[in-house]
């Protein structure tokens, strides 16, 4: 809206915690061949790092999940950058809610970092967090619920081919 010249339309700021964004959103990436060194080294050279590492957490936080573009994950993750020699503080929020919305799960995480490496754990940690609380179990669902609509739709196909 704002970017549109229309921010003062906007009447309420659904930000965290009230509405959370889909893992990565937003962030730009190039894809490149593996074993591609100069490209790695050119990228290399104008990566974001505060960017790539928040984005290493809420993927690492992802792939836990098992969690993919159509699964009603959210998250929010902020890295307070520190002085020079100082650890950077990595505060990241998740949640996972069923298909209905009558089951939410969501946690928060406050932690010092000075690797990506330690960006990605965090991420890992929250989505152990929230499997554990009754993420694990809206997943499953939300798992089964997509399997039955395959398995009907396939059921339609053969149908109409008969």
């Amino acid at each position: 809206m704002v970017r549109l010249g229309w921010g003062d339309r906007i009447t309420c700021d659904l930000g965290p915690p009230t509405l959370l964004y889909a893992v990565s959103q937003g962030a730009l990436a190039i894809e490149i061949r593996a074993d591609d060194d100069e490209a790695r080294a050119m990228c290399r050279s104008i990566t974001h790092w505060p960017t790539e590492w928040t984005c290493r957490a809420e993927r690492a936080c992802l792939r836990v999940l098992e969690g993919g573009c159509s699964v009603p994950v959210g998250v929010s993750t902020r890295l307070r950058q520190a002085a020079e020699g100082e650890p950077h503080v990595l505060k990241m929020i998740g949640a996972v809610t069923s298909l209905e919305g009558d089951k939410h799960v969501e946690h928060t995480i406050e932690a010092q970092v000075h690797t990506v490496e330690e960006a990605e754990a965090i991420g890992v940690r929250l989505a152990q967090m929230l499997k554990e609380t009754g993420g694990k179990e809206i997943l499953e669902e939300i798992k089964a619920d997509r399997e039955q609509k395959i398995e009907r739709a396939q059921a339609n196909d053969e149908k109409v081919e008969a």
